[in-house]
């Protein structure tokens, strides 16, 4: 254990469209002095109160990035996160870690930061299989240019109807769009150095135009710079072996979409390699979110009393 001596700092970023009870624990779950906090708001999102968020926060700092409207499997989400990206990488941190509002920490905020301080200079980041990436191929090949109005349950005719078109019309023209990158995907969540975020940054225009009119982009375009660079060769665990404790994630998709969490699986959370689940939902299941931030708050105590000691 490091104890109290922790000096580095850790960027939170999270991504929220909506205030809920997850997104309260969460927020206090993060709090210390040596996390801050940035948050992007869904453009689409009402009944979000920034002073509210803010009042729940005590010692992180909170800071507010200009608002996008996210459509599922659009560019927008991407933007958001390069918003997150680019405001907290001016003030320089240890690693930078994306959460959704529908996300917990399993450990306390110790345990995260002892661990991340353990193995300094890696990236967490989820690749998944070698089948699944071959499968996104299609993502990257040709344009898809209606995302936006296509939704994720593509039930809206109209558009669903240009899509179809535009791509038959595209692979009748052998439109291929894959030439000089090596295309990777996994899921959206991750936790990376700062290293990697200058680079991110300073080479993103290289990548913008693959990433328009690109199909759920969010899932593709970290895979795809860290493969096209040196930091595939920091990954914590690398290979294309779907294994979320590559990204320090714990996601169910074998029993949900992904699964929500219930109480009764709190000693799986909590027995797991991983620093953060998702997802939780107040209105599935109130008493995990509950029992989780009070077995984290009364650990926390008691690693406090052993630092003292």
């Amino acid at each position: 254990m490091i104890g109290s001596d922790r000096t580095d700092r850790h960027a939170y970023l999270l991504m929220i469209h909506e205030s809920s009870m997850v997104l309260q624990n969460l927020l206090q779950l993060l709090d210390c002095s040596w996390n801050d906090i940035y948050i992007h708001i869904d453009k689409k999102a009402k009944g979000v109160d920034a002073k509210q968020i803010e009042s729940l926060v005590k010692q992180s700092n909170v800071y507010f990035v200009k608002r996008h409207r996210i459509y599922w499997g659009d560019n927008s989400m991407l933007l958001a996160e390069l918003e997150l990206l680019r405001a907290a990488v001016k003030r320089s941190y240890c690693y930078y870690h994306l959460l959704s509002g529908a996300d917990l920490p399993i450990k306390t905020k110790e345990e995260i930061y002892d661990f991340f301080h353990v193995h300094s200079g890696k990236e967490f980041i989820h690749f998944g299989t070698e089948s699944y990436q071959n499968a996104i191929q299609s993502r990257y090949q040709v344009y898809h240019f209606f995302m936006k109005g296509l939704g994720r349950k593509r039930n809206r005719k109209l558009w669903n109807l240009a899509e179809t078109y535009s791509l038959a019309i595209q692979r009748r023209l052998h439109i291929d769009r894959r030439k000089e990158i090596s295309y990777a995907g996994g899921a959206q969540w991750f936790s990376i150095t700062h290293s990697f975020v200058c680079y991110i940054i300073q080479q993103y225009k290289r990548y913008a135009y693959v990433w328009r009119f690109t199909q759920i982009t969010d899932e593709l375009w970290l895979q795809t710079m860290c493969m096209d660079s040196e930091y595939r060769k920091r990954l914590y665990i690398p290979g294309f072996v779907d294994d979320y404790r590559a990204c320090v994630r714990f996601i169910d998709w074998k029993r949900g979409n992904p699964y929500v969490f219930h109480e009764q699986d709190i000693e799986e959370l909590l027995q797991s390699e991983c620093m953060f689940a998702r997802k939780f939902d107040e209105t599935i299941d109130k008493g995990i979110i509950q029992k989780l931030f009070r077995i984290l708050s009364d650990k926390k105590d008691e690693i406090c009393k052993s630092c003292e000691r």
